[in-house]
């Protein structure tokens, strides 16, 4: 060892010396310091605990509060229905108050995003669901111990143990957490029925999720709604061992390891939000960063030596500058710009800064832009679906053929009438196939042609091969709409529409022609600029469909004053992927 100490150079032995001279002390300090940093980091676990329970209760208590508001929302409205339709008693006002409530129930789900579904059950025996698939087993409800206990109250919400039911559920194989309230009359305290609104435990299951806290969610009587365990080492079974034991915060043993388990109530509703942590899985974690951090506190001390404070200044300053930028972008300040004038690596990411902040920029333009046009269209397809006043016209042709003793037509326009909005409401996908929008256009043409008689013919070739491409819902009406009260109703000969569908290239292609009065030149060049009066069915058609599928795609209109309009749709031929991006979003609202 002697005559390998001499063999060295006096800057090894020097680069030696200054090695041990700056590790031991590091690694001495790190070794006395660890209990009391254990003890630090103990504190700051319940600190950071507490302060998680706090805000994840808070979620937890806003998707309660949002079914809440739900029912005071239906109960206001279905008053509002009741006294605006029924004050007056009619078999029309009647039909009209059975469509309010059922278009509050749907409106309600698109407002309350947490709910899974809505139900409500007049005094009068009637049943009004937000999704068909309650209406399974629904007859149950009236003999239900639910019921009995609303019908108790005197119009207080209820909340019902988290459970599987057969009955007012879309899911029977799934448990559900149910909010129950009574309806009451405002001017005369009368009930007017019940409401059921479910809550999707999976907003709240999202809450619990956590990388190093193991969640559980306990009602008033003491029972697991959910939960969300995150260690390998701990089982559902351990978790109730250890809940049942602790206090309201307290470090435990269980099988070797050490847990924290802290209590956090949910006053508003007597719930109670137990968090777990595995302190051995933590302060390691934080250990390897206590360690790490002194690693590189001690390269950096060497480094330090060798180098000069000048270089590190120079160095040092920009990077200041871009963290302090990246702050202030982060606030949402993105006039944020960098103007370094050397040509180092600093000075080309703050020129990739730059041009990164113009596009996130732009792109948060975009999406701002992009999501208010997709509520509009959202409104407009919902508004063509509906269509209040072609049902109640199509409802007076059946009224008046029951009353000319056309009972055969009478049914065929009810059956026709039920095909339409069956297939236009009977789910709230937003895209579907070629061949189902067909369907919903033929009914559509069907009963417009028993209202009309003989003032048009219509026509439908379309190839077999594009009936399952894909297409925004509600594409084609609009364009048939616009012909039939645009261009064909002010002919003095029969009309006549044509439907065509057809491959083209990369491209589907489908066509809308009449031979109506068509339209002047200045009309043709602002209809798809523009919400002209009457003409809104093509402006929405065309936006929806870029919004979709991009702005290569959409319709084209040509006319001829005197002649006729052709539309043209164009739709891409290769759709993967379509479908999930049309429905996602749709599926949100349960």
């Amino acid at each position: 060892m002697f005559r390998f100490k001499n063999q060295l150079s006096i800057k090894k032995k020097l680069i030696l010396i200054n090695i041990i001279v700056a590790i031991v002390p590091v690694i001495a300090f790190a070794v006395l310091l660890t209990d009391v940093y254990d003890d630090s980091v103990n504190k700051r676990t319940e600190k950071s605990v507490e302060d998680s329970s706090k805000i994840i209760a808070s979620r937890i208590t806003r998707v309660l509060r949002d079914a809440e508001n739900c029912s005071n929302y239906l109960t206001v409205n279905i008053n509002k229905a009741f006294e605006e339709q029924l004050s007056q008693m009619s078999q029309q006002n009647v039909l009209n108050y059975q469509k309010a409530i059922s278009n509050e129930l749907y409106v309600s789900k698109i407002i309350f995003d947490e709910i899974d579904s809505v139900a409500f059950y007049s005094v009068d025996g009637n049943f009004y669901v937000s999704d068909y698939s309650m209406l399974k087993n629904i007859e149950r409800f009236r003999d239900s111990p639910i019921l009995r206990k609303l019908e108790a109250t005197t119009g207080k919400s209820i909340w019902f143990p988290y459970e599987k039911r057969e009955y007012m559920v879309r899911d029977a194989d799934r448990p559900v957490l149910t909010l129950g309230k009574k309806v009451i009359r405002i001017n005369s305290g009368e009930p007017l029925g019940y409401l059921i609104i479910n809550v999707s435990i999976g907003s709240i299951e999202r809450n619990l999720e956590n990388q190093l806290i193991s969640y559980f969610l306990l009602d008033d009587n003491n029972r697991v709604i959910s939960y969300g365990i995150c260690s390998e080492t701990l089982n559902e079974r351990d978790a109730l061992d250890l809940i049942d034991k602790s206090a309201r915060n307290v470090i435990q043993r269980h099988k070797g390891r050490k847990y924290f388990i802290s209590r956090y109530r949910i006053e508003d509703y007597q719930w109670t939000l137990i968090a777990i942590t595995d302190l051995d899985k933590f302060n390691v974690d934080a250990k390897r960063i206590f360690y790490l951090v002194i690693v590189v506190a001690t390269v950096a001390t060497l480094l330090e030596i060798a180098l000069s404070g000048y270089l590190t200044s120079r160095i040092t300053e920009p990077l200041m500058k871009l963290k302090k930028g990246a702050e202030e972008i982060a606030k949402g300040n993105m006039k944020i710009r960098f103007n370094f004038k050397t040509g180092d690596e600093i000075g080309q990411l703050g020129k990739s800064f730059n041009y990164m902040t113009e596009k996130v920029e732009e792109l948060l333009k975009k999406v701002d832009y992009e999501a208010r046009k997709k509520r509009e269209y959202e409104l407009s397809l919902l508004h063509q679906q509906v269509k209040p006043h072609f049902l109640y016209n199509t409802l007076d042709i059946i009224i008046k053929l029951i009353e000319m003793n056309k009972n055969g037509e009478a049914r065929r326009a009810t059956s026709k009438l039920a095909d339409y909005y069956r297939n236009s409401l009977s789910d709230r996908k937003e895209i579907i196939t070629v061949g189902q929008e067909i369907r919903i256009v033929e009914d559509y043409l069907e009963l417009q042609k028993i209202r009309y008689g003989d003032l048009f013919t219509y026509e439908i070739d379309v190839d077999a091969e594009i009936e399952n491409m894909l297409i925004p819902k509600l594409t084609l009406q609009p364009l048939v709409e616009n012909a039939i009260y645009h261009g064909i109703k002010y002919l003095d000969r029969t009309g006549n529409i044509t439907i065509t569908g057809r491959m083209e290239e990369d491209y589907v292609i489908l066509s809308v022609e009449d031979n109506g009065v068509g339209m002047k030149k200045e009309t043709l060049e602002s209809i798809l600029l523009n919400n002209v009066e009457g003409h809104f069915g093509v402006y929405s058609v065309n936006h929806r469909i870029k919004l979709m599928f991009g702005d290569k795609y959409g319709i084209s209109v040509n006319s001829t004053e005197g002649l006729g309009t052709k539309v043209d749709i164009r739709l891409p031929k290769e759709q993967e992927g379509v479908l999930k991006q049309g429905n996602d979003e749709d599926n949100d609202c349960g």
